[in-house]
């Protein structure tokens, strides 16, 4: 029977300390060793002719690169200023336009006045106003309806990408606008835009258009003109019975206010396609 010697505790050690305290492979080590001895040292990275070559070639490259862009950065430069120039010109020019616009408008209007004036009795000073007024030529005050439209709201967990029957199209407020001429209005604007022989309400992608300008919800139809003959007029004729139908049907908010007083800009864009000089008869 053989007895074995007892095993030193640091045994299973060994392996540990090797990896520690000798990181590197021995054959390594012998190498490297004997190329010391032979006088065989590093290569300089900075004495070889390659590094050498490649650091000058890099540095001929970064130069005529700083060479390039700076000239580009400077014609960028000076592109920019003259765009800013450019816009700031413009920009007083349509200030400048702006203001003789105003210049004009007031003109006419003192031109109006004087019309008025000079227009023979009261009947015709009268009709000019009526006529000035439904033109849109100049701004008027007076009692009114105001009706607000809006989209229909929207369920929760509805589906967002289907089709809204419940949203207010261009043609709703195009039935209630006519409706509002129909019943007797002397002046309406819809989202704040005076309406006109000219003025269009359509659509345009998912915006209402009127005057070519933009609304937003909710929609906002004034109309001057006597309260109760509007009210009567349009609650029983045709517009009334179309906005019952949109809220009824489509869940379309909608209210139809009375108020002693409204208060509408003169159309923002006025053109004349014919006109003619008034002749007078010369006084005997």
């Amino acid at each position: 029977m053989t007895i074995q010697a007892p095993r030193r505790p640091d045994a299973s050690m060994s392996l540990i300390n090797e990896v520690l305290n000798r990181p590197l492979d021995p054959g390594y080590a012998a190498a490297a060793e004997r190329r010391r001895l032979a006088g065989e040292g590093e290569e300089q990275p900075l004495r070889s002719p390659v590094v050498l070559v490649t650091v000058l070639v890099i540095g001929l490259i970064f130069g005529i690169s700083v060479m390039t862009i700076g000239p580009r950065t400077t014609e960028r430069s000076a592109a920019r200023q003259d765009l800013v120039a450019q816009i700031e010109a413009r920009r007083e020019r349509v200030e400048a336009n702006t203001a003789r616009v105003n210049e004009l408008q007031e003109e006419v209007a003192l031109a109006q006045e004087q019309i008025v004036r000079d227009s023979a009795g009261l009947e015709a000073a009268g009709l000019t106003s009526a006529l000035l007024a439904s033109a849109g030529a100049t701004g008027v005050t007076g009692p009114g309806l105001i009706i607000t439209l809006d989209d229909a709201p929207v369920e929760p967990g509805a589906d967002r990408g289907a089709p809204n029957e419940g949203k207010v199209l261009s043609r709703d407020l195009q039935i209630v606008v006519n409706a509002l001429w129909a019943a007797g209005a002397e002046a309406i604007d819809v989202g704040g835009q005076r309406l006109t022989s000219r003025s269009a309400i359509r659509f345009a992608g998912e915006a209402i258009l009127v005057n070519y300008r933009p609304l937003t919800r909710p929609y906002v139809v004034r109309a001057i003109g006597n309260p109760e003959a509007l009210t009567t007029r349009f609650a029983g004729g045709d517009g009334g019975a179309y906005v019952k139908t949109l809220t009824d049907n489509f869940g379309i908010t909608s209210t139809v206010t009375v108020t002693e007083e409204i208060t509408m800009k003169s159309a923002s864009a006025l053109r004349t396609d014919h006109a003619r000089p008034i002749e007078r008869e010369e006084s005997q």
